[in-house]
């Protein structure tokens, strides 16, 4: 299917969330979540009609804000052009399972998938990242190592997630949600960056402290509130517009290094 830039003017809001939803991508690819073309986010319409989701063959660093198609809940395309994500079912069965979640993302951020991969690892609150994930803690789907392209392994994944934010995807990369978008782009940079320090901690062979757990309730309780979320979210942009003068938008991270 030809693509063919799509501005959404039926509904204004729309588009305004699709934008920043397209800067979660390009902020994502920044904080370690790149993979080639691989790696998407979505967002729940508004309407009921479906979620909107990335368009294929695009590098998280490259989508903009009409690089989205509409698809309903068992995979039609409602609205936009361009190629449709096969690993749609993992954005919809966890959106039917959590009326709670407007935003999925997927990628095969490094650190968590070397985290997700090894057997029995569970991801502690060692670092305030960690602590983000404290509550639910982060579970392991592990009945596949294979992409999640039908809709009955969408359904497991969702099972396996339950209440929490985030999950591994055994030998595969990550899932990871939110009620917004600051949210959910906070949950994946957070999920890469307490994998990363608990792989380097492991790595080092040192010998981790593990909170109280009491202690981390109130320690996410102070550290997170909402306000404290909302000024996260704008460093990261600030950061990405720095990067993004200077790059311009599309290029990746592999190719700065």
């Amino acid at each position: 299917m030809t693509y063919k830039p799509t501005r959404y003017d039926a509904d204004e809001s729309i588009a305004a969330v699709l934008d920043d939803v397209a800067r979660a991508h390009r902020i994502l690819e920044l904080e370690g979540h790149g993979d080639m073309s691989m790696g998407h986010l979505s967002y729940r319409d508004p309407w009921g009609r479906g979620l909107w989701l990335k368009r294929g063959n695009l590098a998280l660093s490259e989508v903009e804000g009409d690089d989205f198609i509409l698809i309903d809940f068992d995979g039609a395309v409602l609205q936009g052009t361009g190629l449709r994500h096969i690993e749609w079912p993992l954005h919809a069965e966890i959106m039917r399972a959590r009326p709670d979640v407007n935003f999925v993302g997927h990628s095969h951020a490094h650190y968590a998938t070397v985290l997700g991969a090894a057997e029995g690892e569970k991801l502690m609150p060692y670092n305030n990242h960690g602590v983000w994930f404290a509550e639910h803690d982060v579970p392991r789907y592990d009945k596949t190592a294979h992409i999640i392209t039908e809709v009955h392994r969408g359904v497991e994944v969702a099972e396996a997630l339950g209440e929490a934010q985030a999950i591994f995807l055994a030998n595969h990369g990550v899932a990871f949600v939110g009620a917004t978008v600051e949210e959910v782009t906070l949950t994946g940079i957070f999920l890469e960056k307490a994998s990363r320090f608990q792989v380097d901690m492991r790595s080092a062979g040192l010998t981790p402290i593990t909170p109280d757990p009491e202690e981390i309730k109130e320690k996410f309780a102070r550290i997170y509130p909402k306000k404290a979320q909302g000024n996260f979210w704008m460093f990261f942009n600030r950061r990405l517009e720095r990067y993004e003068e200077h790059f311009g938008i599309g290029m990746t991270t592999d190719i700065q290094h």
